[in-house]
């Protein structure tokens, strides 16, 4: 069972809405979290979970409950509403590799419109996965939005904050993620969104696949601002002039790795080629501005540094400069002396 499927289970529980089988998997995981909780309290932090366990105690105890046992329902309640008390979402024990401190991470709840959502109150990134198995990593003080189930033609989330999006494909299924003024539509790739309300400007970078981004206005396809951005490539949105400004992203990362751990060893190599090389590992445009660059030759192994300290030697060998506008390299300069 994963975490949203949980979620939903203990949904049904609180609800009193559960089968036998189902409040069996509830009780065994409240034995469990009760048995291996290590999570030490304050006196104030007790006085503020008791007065929220008998608060939502006079709520689970309506006459019409399906459960048997009052015991029973005050014990799970205790438990889940410690968890609740901590700004937690109840997490499945069945995995090693979580642990109590990710018992502080979120807080999850259902909107009046049906919609989910959760806020990553944490210090550290914490991962939702959605129904279609999409996965979104939300950073520290982001919050996400999303239905509980997802529409017939179209997934669509709402993000505050930054967060990385790892979409599922399906390309009956668009992905939108709205983030304020701007949509950003995918039917399967993974990206970056970082869209706070107290900033300026909307930031979207993409790792793989493309997306399209354009203002979440009234205005027509024709007439409102939109871009497709491949990967290593980021736009930014300048809230106050309504502005997309394309750039690549701080560190490109290879695309398409080579067959060869060692391609990018050169001998006296046409500079013409090596910049094709770069080009097709990166998917990123290198323009020679300079026709004297076109003669020179590089000799050199980049294999292990990043792009841009590769482009650095390459032209401090052949006396040239790179220069980046927008989504595109441009190299120019005198060029080698022969």
């Amino acid at each position: 069972m994963n975490q949203y499927d949980f979620d939903l289970l203990l949904q049904k529980y609180l609800a009193g809405e559960c089968t036998p089988e189902e409040e069996k998997q509830i009780l065994d995981w409240s034995e469990n979290m009760l048995q291996t909780s290590q999570v030490t309290i304050s006196k104030s932090e007790k006085d503020q979970i008791r007065k929220r366990l008998w608060k939502r105690l006079s709520a689970l105890t309506r006459p019409n409950s399906v459960f048997k046992s009052i015991w029973i329902r005050l014990s799970m309640a205790a438990s889940v509403l410690i968890a609740l008390a901590f700004g937690s979402t109840v997490l499945w024990p069945s995995s090693s590799s979580r642990t109590i401190k990710e018992l502080a991470i979120t807080q999850p709840f259902t909107l009046p419109q049906g919609n989910i959502e959760v806020k990553n109150t944490s210090d550290n990134p914490y991962r939702v996965v959605l129904e279609d198995g999409s996965q979104v990593t939300l950073q520290p003080q982001a919050r996400l939005s999303y239905p509980e189930h997802f529409e017939e033609k179209s997934r669509i989330v709402h993000l505050s904050g930054e967060a990385f999006f790892d979409v599922t494909k399906n390309p009956l299924k668009p992905f939108f993620v709205h983030t304020g003024e701007l949509v950003t539509r995918v039917l399967g790739t993974s990206f970056n969104v970082k869209s706070y309300n107290d900033a300026k400007s909307i930031e979207v970078s993409v790792v793989t696949g493309r997306v399209s981004v354009y203002e979440n206005s009234k205005k027509t396809q024709q007439t409102r601002n939109g871009i497709i951005l491949n990967p290593n490539q980021k736009i930014r949105f300048d809230s106050e002039v309504k502005m997309l400004v394309p750039e690549l992203v701080e560190e490109p990362v290879v695309v398409h790795p080579p067959e060869k751990k060692a391609l990018f060893v050169f001998e006296e190599t046409p500079l013409p080629k090596v910049v094709s090389m770069i080009q097709d590992v990166y998917g990123i445009e290198i323009v020679l501005e300079s026709a004297a660059l076109e003669n020179c030759v590089f000799t050199g192994d980049i294999n292990e540094l990043p792009l841009y300290s590769q482009l650095k030697l390459i032209c401090k060998s052949i006396n040239a400069n790179y220069e980046l506008r927008g989504t595109t390299l441009f190299m120019s300069g005198e060029g080698c002396r022969n």
